[in-house]
């Protein structure tokens, strides 16, 4: 059962990642359309997201069976990459925020633009927590062999 899990969680978090990124990229060039700024603004915003696809890369490239295996890891980055298109298709789609009617734009900019720091904090988390185990030593099974028990000496 923990294989199943494990094998859903793997393959999940690499769809929602691409989800979260074309979501919050939507909701930013909209955003900087609105505020007549340059692309050039939201790359900051970008470099969690490029820096887990990079490690996602590595760990399919050099088969790091630490974290494909790890399903706490695989479950957390789905709940981070989940939180993060909620709160994207929140502001997008919640008709009832007020900002979200008043302005007429469509989208409730003040509610994500308050998310953006915690979607930079956990995708941050992620990719050092993806460090982290990569670099963990591999948890051998320790063999016992079978040895003579040792014969006290009376005293």
């Amino acid at each position: 059962m923990k294989k199943i899990f494990n094998g859903l969680f793997y393959g999940l978090k690499f769809l929602l990642l691409v989800a979260a990124f074309g979501l919050t990229l939507f909701i930013l060039i909209r955003m900087n359309m609105r505020l007549n700024k340059d692309i050039t603004s939201i790359i900051s915003e970008f470099v969690p997201f490029a820096i887990l696809l990079i490690l996602f890369f590595v760990n399919i490239l050099f088969k790091q069976k630490n974290i494909s295996k790890n399903l706490f890891y695989n479950l957390t980055c789905c709940l981070v990459l989940s939180t993060i298109i909620v709160v994207a298709l929140r502001s997008l789609l919640d008709t009832n925020m007020v900002l979200n009617e008043k302005y007429g734009y469509g989208v409730d900019f003040n509610f994500f633009d308050n998310f953006i720091a915690y979607i930079k904090i956990m995708l941050y988390g992620l990719s050092i927590a993806n460090i982290f185990f990569m670099f963990r030593e591999k948890e051998e099974e320790k063999v016992i062999v079978n040895k003579k028990p040792k014969k006290l000496k009376k005293a």
